[in-house]
């Protein structure tokens, strides 16, 4: 194991604290209320070897190799990460209303964080990161291997923001209404 990955690993090992602990990171597989969810894709080239030097990659039939990934993390016309489009989550804004619950899936080949950040910044992996300042809630982050499920519950009225603390350019927005709040045209 790499110094970075045994860093990373023991990091996994403390657990989730949520930004406002009002969200809850709760255990795996179960269903959502409401069919809300969010799916955290990538679409890693298991077949290319360069992943195992980083972790590895479980997809079969992904198409992006090392080398195409890391051509997309950067531009010369943004001072921060870019990052390559097929790392996302899916979608990338969702509305729900106060005490639905969001049922969220690896569906990718790499492992990924949904980690609750008070402002959008960088993760604890420095190269994939462009040179942001680490959000702090990436020090208690909760992996999710490749097809492992979680729930968000509990979140409280307003917006929430969320990224991989892995690859900080894969961000959610949920915005939470009142139950009793009518949508509007």
């Amino acid at each position: 194991m790499t110094g970075l990955r045994a860093a990373v690993v023991a990091v996994i090992v403390l657990g989730l604290v949520a930004a406002t602990a009002a969200a809850t990171y709760a255990s795996r597989g179960h269903h959502s209320e409401g069919g809300k969810r969010i799916a955290i894709r990538d679409d890693c080239d298991g077949s290319d070897p360069a992943w195992n030097a980083v972790g590895g990659c479980t997809r079969k039939h992904g198409r992006v190799t090392v080398a195409e990934f890391n051509g997309e993390l950067a531009s010369p016309l943004s001072a921060a990460v870019i990052g390559h489009q097929a790392w996302r989550n899916d979608p990338s804004y969702l509305v729900i209303k106060q005490g639905q619950t969001i049922k969220v899936k690896n569906k990718g080949g790499r492992g990924h964080t949904l980690t609750e950040v008070a402002q959008w910044g960088g993760g604890v992996v420095p190269p994939l990161s462009g040179g942001l300042a680490t959000a702090p809630e990436c020090a208690n982050l909760l992996e999710l291997a490749p097809g492992e499920s979680a729930k968000l519950a509990g979140l409280t009225v307003g917006n929430h923001r969320f990224i991989c603390c892995f690859h900080p350019w894969m961000r959610a927005l949920v915005k939470v209404e009142p139950s009793n709040k009518k949508h509007q045209h």
